[in-house]
């Protein structure tokens, strides 16, 4: 059922709060001017500024567990840009309070950051108008025939099931539409989501002029184009590039349409065979109608039937090129597949080949590993002996080094006792001298004492003269 009543959108505007509830007003407007204010109850609540990129059915799977308290859901294009807003009247006041706690500033996903925006609505000021199913209205209190979901084909009764009217505003049962995938009206097709630059062009392209999709296949020119009736090759005239015309030559397909003109060409008879043509009831050349030609200018049915066996013969003749065309096609492609073929095989050669010279490498190479660890334990090994010479040589450089130490301080103890050795052998000297000089004295004394007459005598010693160094050199080497 379509209660299509021109372009609806909405905007709310915000109120003062009223305990800890957000309220605004919703103002409706349309093409269709109608100025009136209605006030409404506390169980009809606006979820506002829903982006585009989430579907209907999202948003009521977003909102299914307050479903079965929802006896209404409108959407209605928001004035945001890529936006739209949904009014859904509750059953009673106390479930649009639950919805209006649980879902207020609730993310839609934890992946994007826009928020369930909900406000109570106060009143409506309506410049548009409205069909019977907007929520706030009160419906007939005699309905013959309740109107049926287009999907399931049951009827409708808010009191029963939940409804559903969505921008197209076409209404349907709110569990039915949430089970249709693509998020498209299941009445007209109108889908909610913004059309991508693509989908924008396309349908100015197939309701434009016929030259802005169409070009020739080979210079890619959008001049002068001729499309071959037998095959449907587009190419281009023979004062742009002559390609139709080398098509014609290639293929032998004679007929060619001018898309300009939605003239044919004969390219045997070089002329043109759409406009005039021989009728075969009299024999004389007649100009078929154009398309802007008006009924004035009618022929007989009698001469139609003639014209439309003429055009007929005409393609049917061309069936035989046309076969004859394709054979050749398929020659070449069985030739190109033979061809291949053996291409295949000699590569499926090269490719065993490849395979087999792979496999030998493969061998080497795992040859050439297990060589590679056998080296690489020797090394270890190798490496471990090192360590070992190195801390023995260590070792013997520390003994050398204490070896060294000891030597220098025997050295130093060495040269000590020479030196006290040679003080001891001068004390001695000295001290023989003296005693030397003391039994001299004695016997002296005990002669002078045994022989009264040399007493009052003088004594007269004769110093000795000192050895030459040398002699003493001598001396002490003697001693030593």
């Amino acid at each position: 059922m379509s209660n299509q009543q021109g372009t609806l959108t909405a905007c709310i505007k915000t109120v003062a709060k009223k305990g800890h509830y957000d309220y605004g007003i919703l103002q409706l407007q349309s093409n269709q001017q109608t100025d009136t204010t209605v006030h409404v109850d506390d169980t009809i609540l606006c979820t506002y500024a829903i982006p585009f990129h989430i579907s209907i059915p999202e948003f009521l799977n977003f909102v299914a567990p307050v479903g079965s308290f929802v006896s209404h859901y409108r959407v209605i294009r928001d004035t945001t840009p890529d936006a739209y807003m949904v009014l859904m009247k509750f059953r009673d006041p106390q479930s649009a309070k639950d919805y209006y706690k649980q879902y207020n500033d609730r993310l839609y996903s934890s992946m994007e950051p826009e928020q369930c925006k909900i406000v109570y609505v106060e009143s409506v000021e309506i410049s548009a108008t409205l069909p019977y199913t907007f929520p706030f209205l009160n419906q007939p209190d005699e309905i013959d025939l309740l109107p049926t979901c287009p999907v399931c084909l049951e009827p409708m009764d808010e009191n029963v099931t939940g409804l559903l009217t969505i921008l197209c505003q076409h209404t349907f049962h709110g569990h039915c539409l949430s089970k249709w995938g693509d998020g498209s009206c299941p009445v007209c097709r109108y889908s909610q989501k913004p059309m991508t630059e693509t989908q924008r062009v396309e349908p100015e392209r197939m309701i434009g002029d016929q030259n802005d999709e169409n070009e020739c296949v080979v210079c890619k020119s959008n001049e002068n184009l001729w499309v071959c009736l037998i095959c449907g090759h587009i190419g281009c005239g023979r004062y742009v590039g002559a390609h139709a015309y080398e098509h014609y030559r290639e293929t032998n397909h004679i007929y060619a349409l001018e898309i300009n003109t939605q003239r044919v060409w004969d390219y045997t008879g070089d002329g043109y065979v759409h406009r005039l043509i021989q009728n075969l009831v009299d024999g004389k050349i007649v100009e078929l109608p154009s398309t802007e030609a008006t009924g004035d200018h009618t022929t007989t049915q009698e001469k139609q039937d003639a014209i439309s066996l003429e055009y007929s013969y005409l393609l049917t003749s061309q069936l035989d090129s046309q076969r004859i065309y394709y054979e050749n096609k398929k020659d070449q492609l069985a030739t190109q597949l033979s061809s291949l073929s053996s291409q295949v095989e000699s590569l499926t050669g090269k490719v065993t080949e490849i395979k087999q010279k792979n496999q030998k490498i493969e061998t080497k190479n795992k040859l050439k590993e297990q060589e590679i660890l056998g080296l690489v334990k020797g090394k270890e090994k190798a490496d471990k002996k090192l360590q070992t010479w190195k801390e023995k040589c260590e070792l013997t450089k520390q003994i050398l080094l204490e070896e060294k130490e000891m030597t220098n301080s025997l050295l130093e103890n060495n040269s000590l006792l020479l030196k006290s050795m040679h003080d001891r052998e001068k004390a001695i000297k000295e001290l023989s001298d003296q005693v030397r000089d003391l039994m001299f004295f004695l016997d002296a004394r005990e002669k002078v004492q045994g022989n009264p007459e040399l007493e009052g005598g003088n004594i007269e010693t004769h110093t000795r003269k000192q050895p030459s160094q040398s002699n003493n050199k001598n001396k002490n080497k003697g001693k030593q």
